[in-house]
């Protein structure tokens, strides 16, 4: 969830607004993302907080 569908890094709040728009406001997918989005973000800010852990600086930009 950070990064695009051609493979740049970027944030996961664009990257959801991202498959939003590509899908469009009706389809399943943007349904589910919706639905799922506080849980999306949470996951993502969990995996950077252990590889900042670990030693690794990544936060997505």
């Amino acid at each position: 969830m950070t990064t695009t569908p051609e493979g740049k890094v970027t944030n996961v709040h664009d990257r959801i607004e991202e498959i939003q728009k590509r899908y469009g406001a009706e389809n399943i997918v943007t349904l589910f993302i919706r639905q799922a989005k506080a849980e999306i973000v949470a996951s993502v800010e969990r995996t950077e907080s252990r590889l900042r852990e670990a030693g690794i600086d990544y936060t997505a930009k």
